[in-house]
């Protein structure tokens, strides 16, 4: 009977197919479910890491914007340090290496450059002139044409408007001379070359003098005593530019002008302070209370030398280099001198 009773208790190949059916459908549910468990998860998984990196780049863009707003400040502090026009004629000795470059604004507004250092240096003064807002300048001058004054100024003519170019009557051979004639050439800039007498002046601002000192229509041994003499003059204060003008022009300059009209406030020691330069008597009687030695650090000349340094020492003489001061402005408001930090 047991036997019997196992026997009637088996499954038909239906039920059996049946269950096999309920099996398959179960797992068949059972990886749907994964799967869609699985995209839910990388669907989850990709905004998480989308809202991570979109806040990574909020932080940055923030970042960058605190930065930018950081340098603008900066930028604004370092022009607003500059004085308004009004206040008095503005000279800027600008750091360009071993050479020169001066800038100078009249009460006016009326702008001149002096030289444009050595090549490479119009990065330097592009950069200053476009802080001040200057699109082109009124007077250009070119104290000599070596190549550390001349330099920077064939892009300067390419690239700025300018009114009128001075340049001493003593021509050099150098390439960087004949890129500059070619450069004066295709500008508009009215080119004029005059020697020193008694009264040569640069017409630029009616409140300011500006007076060629040197050289004279001589020869001259030295290609550095060709260099202009310049003093520029507003009020009662003054400002004497040497170029690269040695001992020799310093004496004939002497003999040829009356001591007054080498008086300054402050005096930019000829030929990078090279003790070829400047003659003690000279100094004396420029009697500056400013000294600005413009020059590049270590250089290969040893400039400034020691006896010129010690020169100006022994006389109460300010010093102020580009080498260890960077560019340097002062300000001359007709009774005093201001040097701007």
């Amino acid at each position: 009977m047991e036997h019997l009773s196992n026997w009637k208790n088996k499954e038909s190949y239906e039920e059996r197919q049946e269950k096999r059916k309920d099996r398959i459908l179960i797992v068949s549910l059972s990886v749907l479910t994964l799967a869609v468990l699985t995209i839910l998860f990388s669907l989850i998984h990709s905004q998480v890491t989308t809202q991570q990196a979109t806040t990574a780049t909020t932080a940055t863009t923030s970042a960058a914007t605190d930065t930018s707003a950081d340098s603008s400040a900066a930028e604004s502090s370092d022009n607003a340090a500059i004085p308004d026009q009004t206040s008095g004629l503005l000279v800027s000795f600008l750091d360009v290496g071993q050479g020169d470059s001066i800038f100078l604004r009249s009460p006016s507004g009326k702008t001149m450059l002096i030289d444009g250092g050595p090549e490479g240096s119009f990065s330097v003064i592009d950069a200053y002139l476009s802080s001040l807002g200057v699109v082109g300048l009124d007077v250009v001058v070119a104290s000599h044409l070596h190549a550390d004054h001349i330099g920077g100024l064939v892009s300067l003519v390419d690239t700025y408007a300018i009114g009128d170019f001075y340049y001493p009557n003593f021509d050099a051979t150098s390439e960087v001379y004949f890129e500059l004639l070619d450069a004066l050439n295709e500008s508009q800039a009215v080119v004029h070359r005059p020697y020193a007498e008694t009264d040569t002046m640069i017409p630029w601002d009616d409140s300011v003098e500006v007076q060629i000192l040197a050289p004279y229509e001589t020869i001259y041994d030295d290609f550095n005593d060709t260099s202009y003499i310049i003093r520029v003059k507003y009020g009662n204060t003054a400002v004497l530019l040497m170029g690269d003008a040695t001992q020799t022009s310093e004496k004939l300059a002497l003999k040829a002008q009356p001591n007054q009209n080498f008086k300054a406030d402050i005096i930019k020691i000829s030929h990078h302070g090279s003790s070829d330069g400047t003659l003690e008597e000279f100094l004396d009687v420029v009697s500056p209370a400013i000294a600005v030695i413009s020059c590049g650090a270590n250089n290969d000349y040893g400039h400034p030398h020691q006896s010129v340094l010690d020169m100006l020492l022994e006389r109460g003489i300010t010093i102020y280099r580009t080498d260890l001061n960077g560019t340097i402005t002062m300000l001359l408001d007709g009774t005093s001198v201001t040097v701007i930090e």
